[in-house]
């Protein structure tokens, strides 16, 4: 019967310690992320299409005759698991742009084989707004209009003046900011 009391007791004990650590913040529950080859997405909306098939680089296509958006356009293509981005965190995401004017893609992370990483709030302000919201392992599509991307300076030689972008964004993970931080 001693025995069994402190058996009992022992993994009470360690049950409260392992509750009251899961109430503190740390690093890796900041840190949340999901599996991207998931989602696979067929969407076109005002003259530009977003084709993806999980785990490859999606193709976006910006037609000649696509209406120029004038406010931004989240389109999400899949919704993702986990916690949800905030302007405050750092992200990781895939992601490919196209320029409206020159239909073109200027930047890829697909390209260089590699995700990206940086805070949310040290992108252009279309980004800023349309990726917070959204959870590990979603995309989304994002019409940014021009003054909310690179505005009448554009980002000469890719990014003309006053051009509106598309992006297909795929966040891989999301890291909140500490709470020292805040």
């Amino acid at each position: 019967m001693r025995i069994r009391v402190a058996l009992l007791s022992t993994i009470a004990a360690v049950t409260l310690v392992a509750a009251g650590c899961s109430t503190s913040t740390n690093e890796a529950e900041n840190q949340t992320s999901a599996n991207p080859e998931s989602c696979a997405f067929d969407q076109s909306v005002d003259g530009v299409t977003a084709i993806g098939a999980g785990g490859e680089a999606p193709q976006l296509t910006v037609a000649a005759d696509a209406k120029v958006p004038t406010e931004l356009q989240v389109i999400d293509l899949c919704t993702g698991l986990g916690v949800e981005v905030t302007t405050d965190d750092t992200v990781t995401v895939d992601y490919v742009g196209v320029g409206y004017k020159s239909r073109e893609v200027f930047d890829s992370s697909y390209e260089r084989g590699q995700p990206a990483t940086f805070p949310l709030s040290g992108v252009i302000p279309g980004w800023t707004q349309g990726v917070a919201g959204m959870k590990p392992g979603g995309a989304r599509l994002l019409l940014i209009p021009s003054d909310l991307a690179y505005g009448a300076t554009g980002s000469p030689p890719a990014i003309q003046p006053d051009e509106a972008l598309a992006f297909i964004v795929e966040l891989e993970s999301v890291q909140s900011p500490s709470p020292a931080a805040s």
